[in-house]
């Protein structure tokens, strides 16, 4: 989210309280028979546009800390399954159980099928490794196949990472990371802290569009009444008069446009 917008979402709030400050000077002489534009209506609207933003604000904050938290344990996860991938090889499993395990490795690592090694574990070549942008699970290298790179399918593939090695009686690693329970555990933790981050999403997107619709809204949001307010004062006040020229001086940012704001 670029810096510029919220920025210009913060500055109308806080100009929107100044300009109902401004039109308290006026006294008995601002009143308009729209009752939307009236200094009461615009009292309570301001406290409602500044409950938004800071809900946008609070969720924003909400989202980072749950994104962050799913990248930090979705992150290693193709380092890990490769240590798991090594445990296994060192069991009696059969070879077709570690070509099917090293498989769902490469998926993790985003690598299609004609991308694999052809070496004996049929796992990808250490030099052809993507480089990973932290906040995008896509590899940046455009050669890779990122068609298995989503963190649903990154469960996905992980999951069916532990159902085969419950099928390899001698998998019994002392290691309690690498055991299968412990793997059942982190299973559950990605899946949970997965749901937490698009929920997250979710809340976030909700509350922006709830802040959107209250400001930039035609007609009824907040910059278009202010506009309809100026009007009443120059046919009050008149447009030459003071009164008029410092509405004007009231400086709103139309972040949104209309037509994404209905």
């Amino acid at each position: 989210m670029a810096a510029y917008y919220e920025t210009g979402h913060v500055k109308n709030v806080a100009t929107f309280l100044k300009y109902n400050q401004f039109l308290a000077t006026l006294g008995a002489a601002y009143n308009p028979s729209n009752t939307t534009i009236t200094l009461p209506s615009f009292t309570t609207s301001q406290s409602l546009g500044s409950a938004k933003q800071s809900a946008v604000n609070t969720n924003k904050e909400n989202w980072k800390d749950a994104t962050n938290n799913r990248t930090d344990e979705f992150d290693p996860l193709p380092s890990f399954t490769t240590q798991i991938l090594g445990a296994l090889k060192s069991t009696q499993a059969t070879q077709q159980t570690i070509d099917d395990f090293a498989f769902l490795v490469g998926k993790m690592q985003g690598y299609s099928n004609s991308q694999k090694s052809t070496q004996n574990s049929k796992t990808v070549a250490p030099s052809t490794i993507p480089t990973i942008d932290p906040s995008n699970p896509t590899p940046i290298n455009p050669t890779k196949s990122n068609s298995q790179q989503s963190f649903d399918q990154k469960i996905e593939h992980f999951e069916k990472m532990i159902l085969i090695l419950q099928t390899v009686p001698s998998y019994t690693p002392n290691e309690v990371n690498l055991q299968i329970i412990s793997l059942q555990a982190k299973l559950a933790n990605l899946k949970l802290l997965n749901k937490n981050a698009e929920q997250a999403k979710s809340d976030l997107k909700a509350a922006l569009i709830d802040r959107n619709l209250f400001f930039y809204a035609k007609d009824t949001g907040v910059l278009d009444l202010i506009k309809k307010s100026k009007e009443y004062i120059k046919s009050v006040f008149g447009p030459q008069s003071q009164q008029y020229k410092t509405a004007l001086t009231f400086k709103f940012v139309r972040v949104i446009p209309k037509k994404k704001s209905k």
